[in-house]
């Protein structure tokens, strides 16, 4: 139940998840009630059926038909967040949302609606954003009923319960210090330090036990209850549910329910107050972050364009300006050896205004010479206004925003949910589902006014970097910062550059789809991948797409070799050779992607995979070059050498991770055989040369061998010529044989224990429980008891005990080994205090599981298992999986739901006590935090993943 924040990193400062920003604006005026006269606009690929309607409390709602849904989804959107916080009250809106969860008149237990959601195969969550809370659930679809009343009570009559106010206090503080080495966090608060600070969104969002303290003359209780009776009204509120019912029996469900919902008549007011003071812009800022972190970013107030859904004119300078291409800042940046990445585009937005950022992810030569990357900024935004809008690079926009609706894919029912409920505050009725991707509107003079509010004089400079001289510290994250007006001077040095001749608008895009025709289907699709070719050192899977029937395709590639992973040279050799490779082809590649053709290239445990998917038209364009560059590559040294820098900076950054992140990364390196360290591939990356890449590049293709699926709307002929393309990549002679992947055997009653080191105040226990073996039978019955306990989990040992916000059991299944993970995160309690309640909890599993819950819990788990693939990519991921895992019948999801309903009560109790009770095969990954103290009696004390390892039984796959 995160606030959710602008965030740093890969985006700009202030970039909100798109569909969260885009959704948030000033509640449209009531309409009458009952169903609306005009039905939603649908993609041509959306068989679901729509119904839109205002009830009589003015409560919006959309409500969505699949009759083939596994799942029903359900999402309620109030325009309520943390920017109506009162004075004094940092977290308030943050706070509500937990406690909705908490107990409600109807069902009054706090642990009703979690164990309800959990039983019936669901999961449920909720965010509150600068101007939204949303509050979302998935259930199995026959489920729906009892969700939906449970959920509704939330709004209806929630409890408030004052034991539960004091618990949950602490979660809140447990999120607030989690984040209190996050740089993304940290980064908010300065910037909320600069801002006006009559501008709601300068104040504290997350909450802390000061904030949400009782005060002399306000208890924080009677506060809570002020806040839901002024914001929680009907009228603010947007209601989405998604089910297999028909749309008169999801009415008939809906409308007695969430007709109970008061009216209170509440209605958003506009923020007059500035984001930030008169004469404080331009400002430049400078920031010491907790990890290695180099970034300049630009932000810029300009106008609220959200009514403007249509013509987006922010989204269309985003592009420019974030474009990758020839001629992009971003190429001239690179070639200048100033920045490693680009980000743009629109962050936060409030009833008033907008901000537009630019995000740099600097070299350290780009940190000494920032005002140079200014300049080039600078100047590309003046080219930008010299040349004015082009009406044709915006109907290059809207034409690859209108496919991308055209052939809109079927997405997770409780995303699509919540992203609908938070739209409907702003898109007209008939616009709630095409909205996002509405670009059809060109106005030349809006986009002319957006470039001329994008000047040195107007924007907000902040660079962020360990060297930086600070004279102040922010409020709530303690964070080092300067900040001082950019005077004329500055303003002259940043617009110094003149004519920048590189800089210049970018080509059209030669990869945007033109047939998107479906080829004819052979006469008899077989059920799954079928090998049409074994050759040599090569196979390849074809199968055609059936089911989906769209002009897409997905085209992965499996290369393997023996050179990967055996040592931390040869791991950090190949994760060096595949970024070189990403950035040689960045710039050619960069439009593809535009044009909604995706593709990676990565290092896994046993070679490289490259994936290419989306659109079929212009794959074999984008797969010719990709392959080419690896034929032929042509490695700059200087781009070698910042790309290695970056590399060992990341590895360097993992002390800014959330230390349950780390932990969990510990854990995986001790588990599996071809993990490394950090600092062992830190000392292997420092000793490399780009000579010493190049040679391995050539050992890996001596022994390469190549697997191919291509799956979609394909020809057979299409097919040959990608077979004929991977074939030029390999050298003939015989296979090489591979290295078996091994993950580490725990024998019964064996149990380890990984102290590890993270610097944070927080003690963290990640326990992993390996299962008795990889049979169908283990991996049923160890799935079929996370699905058991994680529920109760949570509740007893967050909600109950509060011992900290990051509590879960996970599955943790490692090359089909089966196992779970109990991980809890705690500011409040030691190590062996954690590892004791862990200890109380399992043992009480068995006894608090009657038949009923166990038959739930059964139902829900087979449910998921079986559940159908959504879309193309789904049934891609699964063929590619089985494929790697030589599963060639592609029938393991069939095989593990027979396993798990052969399972009774009884039989599941004696495993779980035998296996992860009596004899477990336990390894505890432990960061003791700031008490220094191990759980004592959970075995040999190791730290060292390499020890734990050495001469260790082991599960192996071939």
């Amino acid at each position: 139940m995160p606030v959710i924040h602008p965030l740093r990193g890969g985006r700009t400062l202030l970039t909100l998840f798109l569909a969260l920003v885009l959704a948030a604006c000033a509640a449209s005026p009531a309409r009458e009630t009952g169903p609306l006269d005009v039905s939603p606009v649908q993609s041509p690929n959306d068989d679901h059926a729509y119904r839109l309607l205002v009830l009589d409390n003015a409560m919006q709602v959309l409500l969505v038909s699949d009759p083939d849904a596994p799942k029903a989804a359900a999402a309620l959107d109030v325009m309520v967040g943390s920017g109506d916080n009162p004075e004094g009250r940092g977290g308030l809106a943050h706070f509500l949302e937990h406690m909705l969860f908490l107990g409600t008149d109807k069902y009054p237990d706090p642990a009703e609606y979690e164990a309800f959601i959990t039983e019936h195969g669901g999961t449920r969550n909720a965010y509150t954003s600068f101007e939204h809370t949303n509050y979302f659930f998935d259930v199995n679809a026959s489920f729906l009923p009892g969700a939906l009343d449970r959920f509704a009570q939330f709004f209806i009559a929630p409890r408030f319960d004052a034991e539960y106010v004091e618990r949950e206090k602490n979660a809140v503080q447990a999120e607030y210090q989690m984040g209190l080495k996050s740089d993304p966090r940290r980064g908010l608060d300065v910037l909320q330090s600069v801002m006006n600070p009559e501008h709601p969104f300068s104040q504290f969002a997350v909450g802390s036990l000061d904030t949400l303290a009782d005060k002399p003359d306000s208890a924080i209780r009677d506060d809570l209850l002020r806040f839901y009776d002024r914001h929680y009204s009907a009228n603010a509120m947007r209601l989405v549910v998604l089910g297999k019912e028909s749309l008169d029996e999801l009415e008939s469900l809906v409308r007695p329910l969430f007709s109970q919902v008061p009216n209170r008549g509440y209605e958003p007011e506009d923020i007059e107050a500035p984001l930030f003071a008169a004469g404080d812009l331009p400002m430049l800022v400078k920031v010491k972050p907790q990890a290695t972190l180099r970034q300049l970013e630009l932000s810029f107030p300009v106008a609220d364009y959200r009514e403007d859904y249509r013509v987006q004119p922010l989204s269309y300078l985003g592009n420019l300006v974030g474009h990758e291409g020839e001629g992009s800042v971003l190429s001239q940046l690179k070639a200048e050896g100033l920045a490693e990445s680009l980000s743009a585009g629109s962050g936060l937005a409030w009833r008033g205004g907008s901000l537009f950022s630019i995000n740099i992810a600097l070299t350290e030569k780009g940190v000494a010479q920032y005002e140079r990357v200014l300049q080039l900024l600078f100047a590309y935004l003046d080219m930008l206004r010299e040349e004015g809008p082009q009406q044709w690079l915006y109907q290059e926009q809207s034409q690859l925003a209108a496919l991308r609706f055209r052939f809109k894919e079927e997405p997770e029912p409780i995303n699509y949910v919540s992203g609908l409920a938070s739209g409907m505050h702003y898109y007209q009725p008939q616009d709630v589902l095409q909205g996002p991707y509405l670009m059809s509107d060109y106005q030349p003079a809006e986009l002319r006014e957006l470039l001329s509010a994008v000047v040195p004089g107007n924007a907000l400079v902040t660079l962020t970097d360990g060297s930086v001289q600070t004279d102040r510290v922010s409020e709530h994250y303690q964070v080092p910062y300067a900040r001082r007006v950019a005077g004329g001077p500055a303003l002259q040095r940043w617009t110094g550059a003149g004519d920048e001749p590189e800089l210049h608008l970018p080509a059209p895009n030669e990869f945007i789809a033109e047939d998107v025709s479906l080829v004819p289907l052979e006469e008899a699709v077989p059920a799954a991948p079928q090998r049409v070719l074994q050759s040599g050192r090569q196979a390849v899977w074809f199968l055609q797409d059936g089911e989906f029937r769209l002009p897409k395709g997905a085209t992965y590639i499996n290369f393997r070799s023996p050179t990967v992973g055996q040592s931390a040279e040869q791991t950090a050799a190949a994760v060096l050779y595949t970024a070189l490779l990403k950035d040689a082809v960045n710039e050619f590649a960069y439009p593809a992607l535009l044009a909604g053709l995706s593709f990676d290239l990565y290092k896994h445990a046993q070679g490289i995979s490259l994936r290419i998917s989306g659109y079929n038209d212009k794959q074999g364009l984008l797969l010719e070059r990709l392959l080419e560059a690896v034929r032929r590559p042509d490695f700059d040294p200087g781009r070698y050498a910042n790309i290695r820098a970056d590399m060992i900076r990341g590895l360097r950054n993992v002390v800014a991770k959330r230390p349950s992140s780390q932990v969990i990364d510990d854990l995986r390196e001790a588990l599996l055989y071809g993990e490394w360290g950090e600092q062992a591939l830190i000392e292997a990356l420092e000793g490399m040369s780009l000579a010493d890449v190049e040679a391995y590049a050539g050992d890996f293709w001596r022994g390469a061998t190549a697997e191919t699926m291509i799956y979609g709307n394909y020809t057979p002929a299409a097919v040959e010529g990608v077979s004929e393309q991977v074939g030029r990549l390999l050298a003939n002679g015989a296979t090489p044989p591979l290295p078996p992947l091994r993950v580490l055997a725990l024998a019964p009653g064996e149990s380890l224990q990984y102290a590890v080191d993270v610097p944070h105040d927080d003690s963290v226990i990640a326990w992993y429980l390996q299962g008795a073996g990889d049979t169908w039978h283990d991996r049923a019955a160890t799935a079929l008891s996370v699905q058991v306990i994680k529920s109760g989990f949570f509740q007893q040992l967050r909600t109950e005990q509060q011992l900290g916000y990051v509590v879960a059991a996970i599955p943790w299944s490692q090359l089909d080994v089966p196992g779970m993970v109990l991980l809890i995160q705690s500011p409040s309690a030691s190590a062996p205090d954690v590892a004791a309640a862990i200890d109380r909890f399992m043992d009480s599993v068995p006894a608090a599981t009657d038949a009923q819950q166990f038959a739930r819990h059964k139902g829900a788990l087979i449910s998921e298992i079986t559940k159908p693939d959504k879309n193309l990519w789904e049934r891609a991921e699964f063929y590619w999986q089985s494929i790697a895992k030589k599963q060639y019948d592609f029938d393991g999801r069939d095989r593990l739901a027979e396993a798990v309903r052969a399972l009774d009560l009884e039989d599941w109790r004696s495993y779980y006590q035998r296996v992860f009770r009596q004899q477990p095969h336990s390894l505890q990954v432990v960061a003791p935090g700031r008490w220094q103290r191990l759980p004592e009696g959970a075995g040999t004390v190791l730290r060292d993943a390499g020890a734990i390892k050495a001469g260790h039984a082991t599960y192996s796959i071939d």
